[in-house]
């Protein structure tokens, strides 16, 4: 038996496959990465902390956001074309900078999305219980259903990808179905008719508020979709695939979150913002039950809960193929890398991400603590972690086009012009992150900062470890980033 076979397969050579397979085409990644998001736990949730800085001119911030992204993207897909890796950010990263900056975003992202799961996961046990006790007056303690979805989303992660495809398309459809339903029962009615249908997209009516903190939360809505490229092999013609499946979830969700935040502006008018800052919880509720059904608040807040779930098992995908790719490089134990023989799914990888979130959730379990930190703190943490790797990302677009992408004849738009400008984009909301994170995290100002130089130590941990490889496994050196060199 080679070597290989035995760190990469899952017993004997013809009965496991090298690697990740699978036949996803374009609908299927969109929905799978973009249930990460959580739109209707977005609109319902979130959406009114933009209100809250962004005023009437929140839709015009998303519209922003989406057009900003899109400029990512452009950068993104540019090098996933030549990278041709199922790395992400790590490949990417390590192709355009080097391995050891590739090393060191890898880890981060890891870290990031390990954040955001053990952040979901907490929060849909504690929003079932607060459910229950809407309900019946009393409920089970909350970590009962986090564990619940612990074990689900475990479950579903250790098996095919295409089985969490299925479940993420269905949520997914049911929550857009949702949030449509609400836009358009709020627009044909004109909301409370006291906002023009053009003012909420006029620069002056978010101007003259917070606009720079109103784009800050409407991008970080929008997390998830940068993860397409780590199914490269999961998909059917991945150089067709990922770039469809990357635009059309960046356009497909600035779209509703836009339209979402135009009917939420329509519905509360000149006081939107207001009502924003004084009780968003109960903002989007609200408004669904006077311009759409008044009878449907338990639908939601079960339709909510389900959201939460796909956003899990989402993140729950995209951290184990994290692993596992750092597995195959040996940058992280080989056997993460394994493949199982017959769901060809990173199976020993998506063990130990739920083993991890479990060992963080016990400890606020067995000491009667509240999760708050968890879905607090931690989950503004790993926003931040991704707009970092993003703005690496962007960087490093721009540097393969100085050094090689001129010679392959690259258009100059795509990879560098777009880059550049969203380049400057990001570097300026990881100036806002950097001023003000207590917007992210919670707390009084910079009180929690030490948190954002943790993941710069994250960032130049992994770089360390990847001098340690040169010097000292210069094989495994040779193989991070997934062999590009």
């Amino acid at each position: 038996m080679k070597m290989n076979d035995v760190v990469l397969g899952h017993g004997a050579p013809n009965e496991a496959p090298k690697k990740l397979s699978g036949n996803m085409g374009p609908v299927g990644l969109a929905l799978t990465v973009l249930a990460f998001s959580a739109p209707l736990t977005v609109l319902s949730g979130y959406i009114p902390i933009s209100v809250m800085f962004g005023g009437i001119g929140t839709p015009l911030a998303f519209a922003i956001a989406t057009v900003m992204l899109l400029l990512f993207s452009v950068g993104y897909v540019t090098l996933n074309n030549v990278v041709k890796r199922p790395g992400d950010f790590y490949a990417f990263i390590s192709y355009g900078i080097g391995k050891s900056t590739g090393l060191g975003s890898g880890i981060l992202a890891a870290l990031s999305y390990f954040l955001l799961l053990a952040g979901v996961t907490s929060f849909f046990g504690v929003a079932c219980s607060d459910l229950q006790r809407e309900i019946t007056g009393s409920a089970f303690p909350w970590y009962m259903y986090t564990l619940l979805d612990w074990a689900a989303v475990g479950v579903l992660g250790y098996l095919h990808v295409e089985l969490s495809a299925k479940v993420l398309t269905t949520a997914m459809v049911v929550e857009v179905a949702i949030c449509l339903l609400f836009s358009f029962g709020v627009t044909l009615k004109g909301g409370v008719h006291q906002v023009d249908a053009m003012t909420p997209f006029v620069p002056h009516e978010l101007t003259r508020n917070n606009a720079a903190f109103a784009t800050l939360f409407a991008v970080s809505f929008f997390l998830g979709f940068e993860a397409t490229a780590l199914f490269r092999d999961e998909v059917r013609m991945p150089d067709r695939t990922i770039p469809v499946a990357t635009y059309g979830s960046v356009i497909f969700i600035g779209i509703l979150y836009t339209f979402g935040s135009y009917a939420m502006v329509l519905a509360y008018g000149t006081s939107a913002q207001e009502v924003a800052t004084k009780a968003p919880a109960t903002m989007f509720i609200d408004a669904f039950s006077k311009f759409v059904n008044g009878r449907v608040h338990l639908v939601v807040s079960v339709l909510v809960l389900s959201s939460a779930f796909a956003s899990a098992l989402s993140t729950q995908n995209v951290l184990s193929r994290y692993l596992h790719n750092l597995g195959t490089d040996g940058a992280l134990p080989r056997y993460l890398s394994k493949v199982h023989g017959k769901h060809a799914s990173p199976y020993l990888a998506s063990v130990t991400v739920s083993l991890l979130v479990l060992c963080v959730l016990v400890p606020f379990i067995v000491m009667g603590a509240k999760p708050d930190l968890l879905y607090g703190q931690l989950t503004g943490l790993a926003a931040a972690g991704v707009m970092l790797l993003m703005t690496i990302v962007n960087v490093s677009a721009l540097l393969w086009f100085f050094r090689a992408g001129r010679e392959l004849g690259v258009s100059f738009l795509k990879a560098c012009v777009a880059p550049s400008i969203s380049s400057v984009f990001f570097i300026g909301l990881l100036y806002l992150v950097a001023r003000h994170f207590e917007l992210l995290a919670g707390g009084e100002p910079g009180q929690y900062v030490w948190m954002l130089y943790c993941l710069l130590a994250v960032q130049a941990g992994g770089m360390l470890l990847a001098q340690y490889f040169r010097y000292a496994k210069p094989a495994v050196f040779q193989r991070l980033g997934r062999s590009h060199h």
